[in-house]
């Protein structure tokens, strides 16, 4: 029977993590509303704020518990120190969990609005809720259980625009647009809140990213050694980029305009020397991804004369700036990793080569070797043999 390759091994296991986890979930989810409801009829509004709290628990222990198993002896995992772990775990579990929680929360505001005075009993109830949770958690187990740079960079956007557009929606002022997005995280509303809290979380995501990202341009880099200050430079901008949208979050405009704008203006410069810098200092990026920046970084030059010239106000300009910077952010991790992809496969396809060389080396050494003590043998003298 011929030998499987580890890598095509490691799929089975992170499957059947996944499956545990949301069998767990999902056990959880149908007892505890069984629980909560005790037998009665509940309207959706109850029924929602229920699945939301199982599938927030029960998709960030499946995350957790996939994350640690997955990172846990990898040589990112143990050079990190154990606090840059935990901010990774938080922040990871953060992202996968609210695109989640978002996702299900906007599937119950459509039932409610489709289904106008629907009340559910405790049994039906339970089975939805225990169903959601089991599909949440086996999805966040296989992402978390199978995380790259690109699935990292995708989850990224996709909670930074859910967070935005759930604190766009929720907002108490109708008016906010007419001023900047900075207006979404101002005052004490929940709407404020999850803004806030969604730029943060995004912070410390862009942090880790930079660290997956260095790992694959790592991969990639040239013989040689080349990049290797480019991409030490990429990964300090990208950092920076980090804690600059994690400041946003942390000191709103309202308690300190200059705090909030130096954070801003920080993030935007560093969004924009990424787009120059990457394909300058980073060697062997295909064509068409050059091509791609020069086109994104020509939407946000001209989205600024737009906005210079009263066209689009600071509303649509930041909208199209952090459109077009998280699309250009997925393209250029897909970019890096696929280097790295290269690597692995080569490597993949090259150990069966490997192992019929090295088996063929063996056998030409012995044979000669063998070959060598008859010759030597037989040439000797009969009083050397006798001797």
């Amino acid at each position: 029977m011929p030998e499987q390759h580890p890598a095509r091994q490691g799929a089975s296991p992170i499957e059947s993590l996944a499956i545990a986890a949301a069998v767990r979930s999902a056990a959880i989810g149908f007892i505890v509303t069984l629980i909560v409801q005790h037998g009665q009829l509940a309207p959706l509004t109850s029924v929602t704020a229920v699945a939301l709290a199982v599938v927030a628990a029960t998709g960030a222990a499946a995350f957790i518990w996939a994350y640690v198993r997955h990172a846990d002896g990898g040589v990112r995992w143990r050079m990190r120190h154990p606090l840059r772990r935990v901010l990774d775990v938080l922040g990871l579990t953060l992202t996968g969990v609210g695109v989640a929680v978002l996702l299900v929360a906007s599937m119950f505001e459509v039932a409610r609005l489709a289904f106008i005075g629907l009340e559910l009993n405790a049994l039906a109830a339970a089975v939805l809720i225990g169903g959601l949770a089991a599909v949440c958690a086996y999805v966040l187990a296989l992402i978390a259980g199978q995380l790259t740079t690109t699935t990292l960079a995708t989850l990224l956007a996709l909670f930074l625009v859910a967070g935005v557009f759930t604190s766009m929606l929720t907002a108490d002022d109708p008016q906010w647009w007419q001023r900047n997005f900075s207006a979404l995280g101002m005052g004490a509303a929940a709407s404020s809140y999850a803004f806030n809290v969604t730029l943060v979380v995004a912070g410390l995501v862009i942090i880790t990213l930079a660290d997956y990202l260095t790992i694959d341009l790592l991969a990639r880099r040239g013989p040689g050694g080349r990049n290797l200050q480019g991409i030490a430079v990429i990964r300090i901008v990208l950092a920076i980029v980090g804690v600059a949208l994690a400041g946003l979050g942390l000191v709103s405009v309202d308690v300190s305009v200059l705090v909030h704008n130096t954070f801003s203006i920080a993030a935007m410069l560093g969004f924009s020397a990424l787009i120059v810098l990457a394909p300058i200092l980073l060697k062997g990026l295909s064509p068409a991804f050059i091509a791609a920046t020069v086109l994104f970084g020509a939407l946000i030059v001209i989205g600024g004369v737009l906005f210079a010239i009263g066209s689009l106000n600071l509303t649509a300009l930041e909208l199209i700036a952090v459109l077009v910077i998280f699309t250009w952010l997925i393209l250029f991790t897909r970019n890096a990793s696929s280097g790295r992809r290269a690597v692995e496969m080569a490597e993949v396809e090259r150990e069966p080569r490997v192992r019929a060389r090295t088996a063929a080396t063996i056998g030409v050494v012995a044979g000669a070797y063998l070959i060598g003590r008859i010759t030597a043998g037989r040439t000797r003298s009969p009083r050397d043999r006798a001797s």
